[in-house]
């Protein structure tokens, strides 16, 4: 049986299986592209791409129904793979009207599956039917602060960067607005209300939400990856310790796991130049990092990647499997990396896939002629 698992910039980032993946399919500036190799011990070679012309930045298999969803940046749209495998796409149309697709998300509860996306501008969408038909969750748009939503390049619109689950509670929502809100809903979505306590007058930029990552043993755990670090709360959201700062290590925090079996350990991935300074110094200094204790001390992960990691790591994966995991990352310059011992070690299974990329990031990374010339087209 082949084990398959998904990576790609703000969609679905965590799968479970019988053993190592031997399947990767990856979200890249160029559409889809999909890996393979025969055997956990075999050799990962590029077998397939596809939606070529798109440039992909959240992926979504749908257990239930064994469709693929993608979406694209660019108003690039939504589209699925009606048989999983990303042979053959369909674009689905019906109730979107913001074709800027930036996250998605689904979430099954008995034999319910809710599919969600979000995007540029900043709206979150459901269907209730596997992606035929849409709904926009209007309270999203109208919650309190929206006038604050920017993003720093132009057209400074903000976007919906993730949807999360409560792992407890079938009712509760949780939506990063990148930049301006982490949004709570625990009326499934009727209602919003936002948890600010994290974000103070000082920091540079305005409550620029990543990630959050929810503790199954305790929901009341909280950890928030943020333009200005990594947060950990105890209490639900209502205060927060700050655990790595901007300019930091790993500051620019943007991917959180926790080790499977043990919520006192988890891994980030992250920059320790902010993406200001990316094209200025020609890298982003990208690091994962390993906590046992909570988040109060770190261990750098590198043996096997290059020092320093110049492109972003803008998207990562984690496929788990009885008795062992495989952390995989893409990065913004177009490699990917596998680990199979807890990230002690790190292969490069695919050196040119094309960049893995969360919208334009990927453009900080090229020489300065051809940054010029392709930021003037997405101006244009």
């Amino acid at each position: 049986m082949t084990e398959t698992t998904y990576l790609s910039p703000n969609g679905q980032n965590t799968t479970r299986g019988d053993g190592p993946a031997t399947r990767l399919v990856v979200a890249t500036v160029e559409g889809v592209a999909t890996l393979r190799r025969a055997t956990p011990d075999a050799e990962w070679r590029l077998i397939d791409r596809s939606l070529a012309d798109r440039h992909v930045g959240a992926l979504q298999y749908e257990p239930v129904s064994g469709k693929l969803f993608a979406g694209a940046h660019s108003d690039g749209g939504l589209w699925v793979s009606d048989d999983g495998a990303g042979a053959d796409w369909r674009e689905l149309t019906n109730g979107i009207d913001r074709p800027h697709i930036y996250s998605l998300a689904a979430r099954r509860i008995g034999e319910e599956v809710t599919l969600f996306a979000g995007t540029q501008p900043a709206a979150l969408y459901r269907s209730d039917d596997f992606g035929e038909t849409w709904t926009e969750i209007d309270g999203v748009r109208t919650a309190p602060g929206t006038d604050k939503w920017t993003f720093p390049p132009p057209p400074h619109l903000a976007h919906v960067k993730s949807v999360v689950f409560h792992p407890a509670e079938a009712d509760t929502i949780f939506v990063l607005v990148e930049q301006g809100a982490l949004l709570k809903s625990t009326d499934d979505g009727r209602s919003w209300t936002e948890l600010s306590s994290y974000s103070q007058p000082e920091d540079i930029v305005y409550r620029d939400s990543h990630r959050l990552l929810i503790s199954a043993d305790d929901p009341d755990v909280l950890y928030f990856a943020t333009g200005e670090g990594l947060y950990r709360s105890a209490d639900g959201g209502d205060t927060w310790d700050h655990l790595i700062r901007r300019g930091e290590r790993g500051g620019y925090t943007d991917f959180l796991f926790f080790q499977p079996g043990d919520e006192g350990a988890l891994y980030i991935a992250g920059a320790t130049l902010s993406p200001g300074r990316w094209s200025k110094e020609g890298l982003a200094d990208s690091h994962v990092m390993r906590s046992t204790d909570s988040g109060r001390s770190w261990t750098v992960l590198d043996r096997g990647l290059p020092k320093p990691v110049i492109g972003a790591i803008e998207a990562m994966t984690q496929h788990v499997w009885d008795g062992g995991q495989m952390l995989v990352i893409g990065t913004a310059t177009g490699e990917v990396y596998a680990s199979e011992d807890d990230g002690a070690s790190w292969d490069c299974i695919a050196g040119d896939v094309a960049p893995v990329s969360k919208d334009h990031h990927h453009l900080a990374f090229l020489p300065p002629e051809q940054r010029k010339v392709a930021m003037a087209a997405r101006s244009a």
